[in-house]
């Protein structure tokens, strides 16, 4: 029986390692770094980090090495290539999914001669999966406690071997790339649709398939994306409304393991519990009134591909439950049916809100968030990424119909200095708006009556210009204050941000 206290520990744990995987681009450090955080994951006495190639010309099997072995201790230990079973990391490799000793299927592993040799008791190993094959398997032991691992653990370690997987590949791009540099030779584009993506500069808009923007946080998301596309966990993509947070979800979609299945998206907060349930569910014929015949879900619909959930942070508690049961047991329940039905759709949840402080308010599930901010997405405001508007309003004219329209030097430092509360979808309706006024140049005249007043960047003392990022949005939030008299709520209405986003932007700039 699953022990839900242990199981919320755990989930916070493989979210916190995940994060510090995510931040560690070092392969010399990540590799200790992913074999000490598994033994702490799972309270192993010991860790092996086993990398797999492909057999060479006249052999049947795939070779395996052990790259690194660590103990419980976080020392490094030595002799590791005969420490570890052949026979249980074939299996594994055999198999695609992680084995333990103490499941009934697994517990013939003890008697395998080579573990009875080296006197382990208790085994967990999970293959390392990338775009769905195996790159390595983490292989954990321990020698004193034969019931050190359970089948309750075999998820969140399979989901940490996963992210570990993604890890190590985009450290050792870096350091490819790195290399290469080192050389002095031109980078040739990666061929890999892991790589990093180029970034050619000096031509014209950046297009990563749909969206577009050369800015430092935009290449950021992009490596995100690029991240998030070779695993096949649940992501959590982040960002205020208007972002473009379903475009992000496409792109993982675009650039994951079955780019060719089905891509469906439902948002949580534009239909009421009944409806949504059944759209994400099923329904049976006579389950309600009006269920005229049995329906399939969302989650069943959309097969072996994606489905994309939008505002999961508006969902009420009770579509909390039942989406947690789902994403634990990968199972769906009609509505009115009897039995549960197997889903295989990868989930991307998205929302404007902070999870982790609806957590605190007791609004939101902890188990939920624990378990879909796994891998995370954040897509940035528009108004912290200015250089990328001259490209995007270019975009939205000419998507009008528009041709080449010319924007007067006053009217794009109004447009680039304003805060666009509505993000990228404002701007769009903005260039819509100017696009059907037919004029081939256009002047702060013709700008809406909020981006031509100045509301936001434009607002604060001086231009914007020979000043970074952070400067120009500090004099924003302190003109923001002096113009409130430092009322903070209207100050953020005026600003066009959320209360808590302004609170944050405070404390960061130390503004009182």
């Amino acid at each position: 029986m699953t022990d839900p206290a242990r199981e919320l520990q755990w989930l916070r744990r493989l979210r916190d390692l995940s994060h510090r995987l995510a931040a560690e681009q070092d392969v010399r450090r990540l590799l200790p770094a992913i074999l000490d955080a598994a033994i702490e994951l799972t309270q192993a006495e010991r860790g092996f980090l086993v990398r797999v190639e492909p057999p060479r010309k006249g052999e049947a099997r795939v070779r395996i090495r052990v790259d690194v072995a660590r103990g419980f201790d976080q020392e490094t230990l030595q002799g590791a290539q005969g420490k570890v079973s052949r026979t249980v990391v074939e299996r594994v490799l055999e198999r695609g999914r992680a084995v333990v000793t103490t499941s009934e299927e697994d517990q013939d592993i003890r008697d395998v001669s080579s573990v009875q040799a080296r006197k382990v008791l208790s085994i967990l190993c999970a293959p390392m999966l990338l775009r769905g094959e195996p790159r390595g398997v983490l292989y954990l032991d321990h020698r004193f406690d034969p019931r050190a691992f359970s089948e309750q653990d075999l998820p969140v370690v399979t989901a940490f071997a996963d992210q570990a997987a993604v890890a190590l590949e985009t450290a050792e791009l870096l350091a490819a790339r790195e290399a290469e540099e080192r050389q002095d030779e031109p980078p040739e584009p990666p061929a890999d649709p892991a790589a990093a993506p180029a970034f050619p500069p000096g031509e014209g808009p950046l297009r990563y398939g749909r969206l577009i923007g050369a800015s430092a946080p935009m290449r950021a998301l992009y490596a995100g994306i690029e991240r998030a596309a070779r695993s096949s966990a649940l992501v959590l993509v982040t960002g205020e409304s208007g972002t473009g947070k379903e475009l992000v979800a496409r792109e993982v979609h675009a650039r994951g393991q079955r780019p060719d299945e089905p891509f469906l998206s439902e948002n949580c907060a534009a239909i009421a519990d009944t409806l949504l349930e059944s759209e994400l569910f099923g329904h049976r014929r006579g389950a309600f009134t009006g269920a005229t015949a049995d329906r399939k879900g969302l989650f069943h619909l959309a097969g072996r591909g994606t489905l994309f959930l939008d505002e999961v942070g508006d969902m009420s508690p009770s579509m909390q439950a039942k989406l947690l049961r789902v994403l634990q047991e990968g199972t769906a329940r009609p509505v009115g049916g009897a039995a549960a039905q197997p889903v295989a759709c990868r989930v991307i949840a998205a929302t404007h809100r902070d999870l982790k402080a609806l957590v605190a308010q007791g609004a939101f599930r902890e188990d939920l968030y624990y378990r879909l901010d796994v891998l995370r997405v954040h897509v940035p405001p528009l108004r912290q990424r200015p250089e990328d508007i001259p490209p995007l309003l270019t975009h939205f004219l000419e998507a009008e119909g528009g041709g080449h329209i010319e924007v007067t030097p006053k009217a794009l430092e109004l447009l680039v200095g304003y805060s666009w509360p509505g993000n990228v979808r404002e701007l769009e309706n903005e260039a819509r708006r100017l696009a059907t006024l037919g004029e081939p140049k256009l002047t702060a005249r013709h700008l809406s009556p909020d981006v031509a007043a100045g509301r936001g960047l434009a607002r604060a003392a001086g231009g914007y210009s020979g000043k970074t990022l952070g400067e120009v949005e500090r004099e924003m939030v302190a003109a923001a204050l002096r113009e409130t008299g430092g009322n903070k709520a209207r100050a953020a209405r005026q600003l066009g941000i959320p209360k808590t986003t302004l609170y944050h932007l405070i404390e960061r700039y130390q503004l009182s």
